[in-house]
């Protein structure tokens, strides 16, 4: 499934640019294409890897795991940094299959997977992220909810900590005026990380738009 909102053809060269995956994510890669599955893909993958990496990330949180290929590269840099990775889905569907994938990874030690609905998990966690991927707004089904994941998110993450959230352009829908709740949840979303008080934020349109926000120290 693609989201490119940027010049396909820039999208598919700097695609062709990656190394080669390993057998775990090559093998996820084709059977996405066969079944329609969402994937962030490559580039976006080394994306958070660099991210996590780079601020030698210990404790990290994924909401809304779904095949458990954004986990692996984030796991990646984990695994260098000597972190953690949580994860947080309500697909039993979804944490079966990034389950498996993330088992033939080797990584399955890395990774605490909670089943359940991220309103009322995030809640429930007691500690504090260095690293918070946000890859639910596409699914929320109101314009509340990507404003809520935003305050939760904000609270769980340490001074200095970075939330990243996927699909904040979506598919360039928040040009419209007259978007649909989940659209216009976005757009909301979008002006409070800009303008929130605890964060220092940015917005890039790698594949369907990433939001980068670091909290204040």
């Amino acid at each position: 499934m693609r989201y490119d909102i940027t010049n396909i053809a820039i999208e598919d060269y700097l695609h062709d640019l990656m190394p080669p995956r390993d057998e775990v994510l090559a093998n996820l890669e084709a059977r996405a294409r066969q079944q329609g599955l969402s994937l962030v893909g490559p580039v976006q993958g080394q994306f958070l890897y660099l991210q996590a990496l780079m601020m030698n990330a210990r404790h990290a949180l994924e909401v809304g795991i779904t095949t458990g290929y954004a986990a692996i590269y984030i796991m990646k840099a984990l695994r260098q940094t000597g972190g953690k990775m949580t994860a947080i889905e309500r697909n039993p569907e979804r944490v079966k299959l990034a389950s498996e994938v993330i088992e033939a990874a080797g990584m399955r030690d890395l990774i605490t997977i909670h089943l359940g609905e991220w309103r009322e998990l995030l809640p429930s966690l007691r500690q504090e992220f260095d690293l918070i991927f946000l890859d639910i707004l596409r699914n929320s089904s109101n314009d509340e909810q990507a404003l809520q994941a935003l305050e939760l998110c904000v609270s769980l993450l340490s001074p200095g900590g970075v939330l990243i959230a996927d699909n904040v352009l979506c598919s360039a829908q928040v040009l419209e005026e007259d978007a649909s709740p989940l659209v216009r949840g976005i757009q909301r979303f979008n002006r409070a990380i800009m303008e929130h008080p605890l964060l220092e934020s940015v917005i890039i349109p790698l594949r369907d738009g990433v939001s980068i926000s670091r909290k204040r120290k």
